[in-house]
């Protein structure tokens, strides 16, 4: 059951009755972005905690100069001295949150979750980011269950069809708005996504791009905001169009891997100043606030490279939304969005995904079957040997267990491979989608650039980097590196050939011995 909020002639969820004391316990699907979900936390008089999916998202929310209070990042290198003085310095707590920092939070807070409301920012992400993910996300869940007041909250929310049974059950509300501004998508398809995304860039900075306004005046657009999820395509674009440090803005994760990537660019926040080409990676695609008077938003999805590939009712709709609009800023462009792709007609059928999928519940099934047997030694060795990335099991507690939300998530990820199958699939994607109009597809074949070769970092670049550099996010994006470094000596890796398997069994051989 679905209760029906009507938002008037309100801007703001802050202006509604029902979310004067913050947010509604349950699903809220504010069906808008740029309407103050977050701002309703933050600014009722109770004490919140807001999960974000990213840390940008976080540094986003503290960074709003109309918060009614100070709000508390909570994220990887914060200390709980940090925590303990802002708990004393202040009355109303208010903390954003992610969800790797979650669980030591929590810590800080002990048992007494009363008088605190919790609130999950853009909860459609448990299910996208489930594949790299999953540790975090269902330690989040788990954590719910510790407080009586939660909101799980997003513009485009998860589909019924992929709802667990904890969601079904919980109160739904929708907000309703009179209707906005459509959005024209111009979809290119590309053979070669990187050289279709260069070449539009290239048009952008040699010739000049210029497009309908929201006034239908044709304008020449001076800024681009590029959603790709790929870092070493970015690279890749960059090298190719040999573009330099002062027109080239970068948003992505801050991963060593990233660095070497992107060598003497940096990685940049969502909040420093606009350049004339902006690129952003998952981190930025929910949530954070863009400003731009003349900017146009263009996606890539490449199907070579799945991480790129983007849903159009959630993820689309999304970043259709992150260039806002406020006293300040009015895109003239906000009416306009491009979508570069490329299709692959060899993405498993429906049938053969579901074949898949039966194997899968077959090997739960027989796994779960071996463990009941098992006595403790045996049992840690099965968990060892399971491919937790490919099974629909978790590990909870040291014992195996069935997920039905990793299960919804497989499903959801082959949905959205078929719609890049080929362009009617995804025609038909964007009919689901109350936000887009389609244009005519152009069809981009040969291109007169010659592409830039891709950057890899290899496995034992990273791991020699680290050893030369030992670090805290080293140690969290890759925890072997510190028993590598502790373990083993360089001359015994290179003997290993840097080989990851071999070199965690030496290890565990060597904790035996010691």
């Amino acid at each position: 059951m679905i209760k029906t909020i009507y938002a008037g002639n309100a801007r703001y969820l802050s202006e509604l009755s029902e979310f004067q004391d913050g947010l509604p316990h349950g699903i809220v699907n504010k069906t808008k972005t740029d309407v103050g979900g977050t701002f309703c936390a933050v600014n009722c008089r109770y004490n919140y905690i807001i999960v974000c999916p990213f840390r940008d998202l976080v540094d986003s929310i503290s960074a709003d100069k109309n918060n009614k209070y100070a709000v508390f990042k909570c994220y990887g290198g914060v200390r709980e001295n940090q925590f303990r003085k802002y708990i004393k310095d202040h009355k109303i707590y208010k903390i954003a949150v992610t969800y790797d920092s979650l669980d030591k939070l929590l810590k800080w807070i002990g048992n007494n979750t009363n008088g605190w409301k919790i609130l999950i920012d853009e909860y459609h992400l448990i299910l996208e980011d489930m594949d790299y993910r999953e540790s975090a996300i269902m330690r989040m869940c788990w954590s719910i269950h510790k407080f009586n007041h939660y909101t799980f909250l997003s513009a485009t929310p998860i589909d019924e069809d992929y709802e667990i049974d904890f969601f079904k059950i919980l109160p739904h509300y929708k907000v309703v708005w009179p209707q906005g501004l459509p959005i024209t998508v111009k979809k290119i398809k590309a053979t070669c996504l990187p050289l279709g995304l260069a070449k539009y860039i290239r048009m952008f900075k040699e010739e000049g791009i210029y497009l309908p306004d929201v006034n239908g005046e044709r304008r020449r657009v001076e800024q681009l905001f590029i959603f790709l999820n790929s870092v070493t395509t970015i690279k890749q674009i960059i090298d190719t169009l040999e573009l330099e440090e002062d027109e080239v803005k970068i948003c992505c994760a801050q991963r060593q891997r990233n660095r070497l990537i992107l060598g003497r660019f940096k990685r940049e926040s969502a909040i420093s100043p606009n350049k004339r080409i902006n690129f952003f990676t998952k981190k930025s695609f929910q949530g954070c606030n863009l400003f731009s008077n003349n900017g146009l938003i263009i996606v890539a999805s490449d199907v070579h490279r799945t991480q790129t590939l983007v849903d159009i009712t959630t993820t689309m709709e999304q970043i259709s939304g992150r260039l806002r609009e406020n006293d300040e800023y009015h895109n003239i462009f906000r009416n306009t969005m491009v979508h570069i792709y490329s299709t692959n007609n060899n993405i498993l059928s429906q049938e053969e995904f579901e074949t898949v999928m039966l194997r899968r519940e077959e090997a739960a099934t027989h796994l779960l079957t071996l463990q009941a047997k098992a006595d403790k030694e045996e049992l840690n060795t099965l968990i060892k040997r399971v491919n937790i990335e490919n099974d629909i099991l978790s590990i909870e507690e040291g014992r195996l267990v069935r997920n039905e939300l990793k299960k919804k998530a497989f499903i959801r990820k082959q949905k959205i491979r078929e719609a890049y199958k080929n362009g009617i699939n995804l025609r038909a994607a964007y009919n689901k989608s109350e936000k887009f109009v389609q244009t005519k597809q152009a069809y981009w074949d040969e291109f007169d650039l010659q592409l830039a070769r891709a950057v890899t970092i290899s496995y034992e670049k990273l791991l020699k980097d680290y050893l030369e550099h030992p670090s805290e996010q080293y140690e969290i994006e890759y925890p072997e590196f510190k028993d590598f470094r502790l373990y083993l000596k360089e001359t015994e890796m290179n003997s290993l050939r840097w080989n990851k398997e071999r070199m965690m069994k030496a290890v565990e051989d060597n904790k035996k011995l010691q």
